[in-house]
């Protein structure tokens, strides 16, 4: 069992790398073909629309054709992806690049943690930690691998796409090895499900990772004006690897608390770096984004999973699909829009506006949860 936790363990971690390891080359590509910014951040979002309509219509299927298939399936599509960036380092095959990434992420994010609540079915949270961690230091650590390698030698296809090539083929050769799981009678297409109180949850996480897109894209954009290199790869790195630090302080509450701790932290990190942001003050944006990300990858994204998969029980693979759909619906749409808006209003003007958003969306979510703890008490 160890081994098979091990592996699967290991195959979120790495298809989640992949999908953020060519960030840093992103502004290059688009140059390289005459675009701006709003490109970029196109490019970047189309990753959601191959991970949707996976997460929507195929979160369950590994219920029917089993998970081991899933799993392999969703490591060949990351192969292959980072294979296309190998042999055609431009703008356009970044577009196709991100459509298998996303179609890899949304594979997997359900049914790893399907299979591992397989494996360990009397501890939800334990699985939540497994797949939070795996999937928090893949996300952070793609861009940052990236930005090391580029420092040392410039590169339109860095070593850092060949590593991580080999090594998910070396994943794939494991997971062959690891025990297929039962499947269940039914239809093939099997939609997200939302049981009661999930979809709070879901709101919280999408308005958190919001942040990692802004974070990713947006930020570093604003920082280039003041003369700051590209600091896409740290940022990201540093706002999941906040929340990772935390997650085993909110390991220990109840995940709705969790959730509501999350909420203020995010918008007051969201506040620290835009005010950074509008001074061109670096420390000041490590800060925001830094606090952002307890919320992000701590006390947010864990509660709000631990939160799921408690509530899922026999369709965890459903629920979570439903709850990162939620997760990349944040993580793609409000980076479009604020890259787009970013241009004609300015970049911070834009995240004021939507900083607004962001307040009343979380003020909201402390209620709802409020509200339940009340609710709980009296019963």
């Amino acid at each position: 069992m160890k081994r098979s936790v091990l592996i699967v363990a290991v195959a979120i971690f790495l298809i989640t790398h992949a999908a953020n390891l060519q960030i840093p080359l992103y502004g290059t590509y688009a140059k390289m073909a005459g675009f701006g910014s709003g490109i970029s951040a196109i490019a970047f979002s189309t990753y959601v629309a191959g991970l949707l309509p996976t997460l929507i219509l195929l979160g369950g299927v590994s219920d029917r054709i089993g998970r081991k298939t899933v799993i392999l399936a969703s490591l060949l599509f990351a192969c292959v992806a980072t294979f296309l960036t190998i042999a055609q380092p431009n703008i356009y095959t970044l577009f196709v690049t991100r459509v298998l990434q996303g179609i890899a992420v949304g594979l997997i994010t359900g049914t790893g943690t399907a299979y591992l609540s397989a494996l360990m079915p009397q501890n939800a949270t334990k699985v939540a930690v497994y797949v939070s961690l795996t999937t928090s230091l893949g996300f952070s650590s793609g861009a940052l691998f990236t930005n090391a390698v580029l420092s040392y030698s410039n590169s339109l296809v860095p070593f850092s796409y060949w590593v991580v090539f080999i090594l998910i083929l070396g994943c794939i050769g494991l997971a062959i090895g690891i025990p297929e799981q039962p499947t269940t009678s039914g239809t093939l297409i099997r939609l997200p499900s939302f049981p009661p109180g999930a979809i709070w949850s879901g709101l919280a996480i999408a308005l958190a990772w919001s942040l990692a897109g802004i974070v990713g894209i947006i930020l570093p954009a604003q920082l280039a004006q003041y003369g700051l290199p590209n600091w896409s790869g740290p940022m990201l790195f540093i706002i999941v690897i906040a929340g990772v630090l935390f997650q085993p302080v909110a390991r220990r509450l109840e995940a709705r608390r969790s959730l509501q701790i999350g909420a203020v932290l995010l918008v007051l990190g969201y506040l620290t770096f835009t005010c950074g942001a509008w001074l061109g003050s670096l420390s000041l944006v490590l800060a925001g984004v830094a606090i952002a990300g307890t919320a992000c990858y701590g006390f947010t994204y864990l509660g709000g999973l631990a939160d799921v998969v408690r509530l899922g029980g026999a369709q965890a693979a459903r629920v979570t699909s439903g709850y990162f759909v939620c997760a990349y619906l944040g993580y793609g749409i409000p980076v479009v829009l604020i890259g787009f808006f970013s241009d004609r209003f300015g970049v911070v003007n834009t995240l004021v506006g939507f900083g607004a958003i962001l307040a009343i969306g979380n003020a909201l979510l402390i209620a709802v949860y409020q509200r339940f703890k009340q609710e709980k008490r009296l019963v």
